[in-house]
């Protein structure tokens, strides 16, 4: 089970810092050609692109537990991968990220305790815990994206 955050304000304060961190993503990847942007750095490894699709599409997967709790989100209704390139992936953080801090600011700040279902394995969490897991998944593959883009431009 992941810990459960229970303060909103957290939350919205620890969105907010993931939003800026992206901004400055964008920057950088704008900065680069496509081949560049192409490059995985570390052979086996996903692309900056790559990881920003599977990062903009995990925030709309983890709401979409969230919205669905206590019951089930079924795979049928999952949502699909942005277009990986980058106006597209922007679109898609957008969206996204707007919709948990509407989710977040249009429910009473008790629901981070509720009872949620996540992910394939179907385990028992709270609300606060499944945006724990959304906050630090980002926060992981940020690391990678960031290191990939400093050697990236020292390609250049």
């Amino acid at each position: 089970m992941y810990p459960t955050i229970e303060s909103r304000a957290d939350i919205l304060k620890m969105l907010e810092e993931l939003s800026e961190n992206r901004q400055k993503i964008f920057a950088a990847c704008e900065a680069l050609s496509p081949e560049q942007l192409q490059d995985p750095v570390y052979a086996g490894t996903w692309t900056v692109p790559k990881n920003l699709q599977h990062l903009a599409w995990a925030e709309a997967y983890m709401l979409g537990w969230i919205l669905k709790r206590p019951g089930e989100f079924a795979s049928g209704d999952w949502p699909k991968e942005p277009a990986a390139d980058l106006p597209s992936l922007r679109k898609a953080f957008d969206e996204a990220h707007a919709a948990v801090i509407a989710f977040l600011k249009a429910n009473p700040e008790s629901v981070l305790k509720e009872p949620c279902l996540y992910g394939r394995g179907k385990t028992n969490q709270t609300v606060g815990g499944v945006l724990f897991h959304l906050i630090e998944h980002e926060i992981h593959h940020r690391a990678f994206v960031v290191n990939k883009l400093a050697k990236l431009r020292g390609k250049a």
